[in-house]
């Protein structure tokens, strides 16, 4: 009988053994996939220039406190060609390059009669690494022949910035 046990327990443990290891090499995982490191990206807003106008007064810049958006208001454009150009500075704070991804503005209607542009900045594949800063001119402008008062244009600036 210790034979018969012996040989009961060997087959046993022959059976186990086969079935992990198949179990082992079936198994396979593929991730696929693309990542951000939001943890250590951090693009920020640290500065509004003096702001250049002309047919508008009384413009403000803020900044407001997450320095990832700015609000603008422009009380008045009081004609066609009236214009307002806000320098800003960004710096990348974080510890990683950083390129800019998208740009969003909110609060704009989609009058074709205000435009807004950036001149120095863009979503392109340039990088800012790491404590870079740069300069840009934001330009709010009327360009059309729209009959419109524009009274009160008062919008959103957000820059969508991922890993480089």
């Amino acid at each position: 009988m210790k034979k018969q046990n012996i040989i009961i327990i060997t087959i046993v443990l022959v059976v186990l053994t086969l079935s992990i290891g198949y179990s082992i090499f079936r198994t396979s995982t593929t991730v696929i996939g693309r990542t951000f490191a939001v943890k250590n990206l951090d693009v920020n807003f640290i500065k509004i220039g003096k702001i250049n106008y002309e047919g508008c007064d009384n413009i403000k810049a803020s900044i407001l406190s997450d320095n990832k958006s700015i609000v603008i208001n422009i009380p008045k454009l009081e004609y066609k060609g009236a214009y307002a150009i806000i320098p800003i500075t960004l710096k990348n704070t974080g510890n990683i390059p950083a390129r800019l991804y998208s740009i969003y503005e909110y609060g704009l209607d989609d009058s074709s009669a205000i435009k807004v542009t950036y001149e120095g900045i863009g979503a392109t594949n340039v990088t800012l690494k790491p404590g870079d800063t740069i300069n840009f001119n934001l330009k709010v402008a009327w360009e059309n022949d729209l009959d419109k008062n524009f009274e009160f244009l008062e919008f959103i600036i957000k820059f969508n910035y991922v890993q480089a």
